[in-house]
């Protein structure tokens, strides 16, 4: 993920915020790329993001109002 990759997901989600649903989902899906980014990078930083990323194996219902 680049910094202009970065800004052009938040800019999408800035131009959403009248639907707080697709907001807070693209929200989430833009962390969630973050956070698979950061768990590539070597070091402390990748391996909190792996730990991090781990929730995802977790069962439970995942679901927005």
């Amino acid at each position: 993920m680049t910094r202009d990759e970065a800004l052009e997901a938040v800019a999408k989600i800035a131009s959403l915020v009248d639907d707080d649903e697709v907001a807070h989902s693209m929200e989430d899906n833009l962390r969630g790329a973050f956070i698979e980014y950061a768990a590539e990078l070597p070091g402390e930083l990748g391996e909190i993001a792996k730990i991090v990323l781990s929730t995802d194996a977790l069962n439970f219902c995942r679901w927005y109002a």
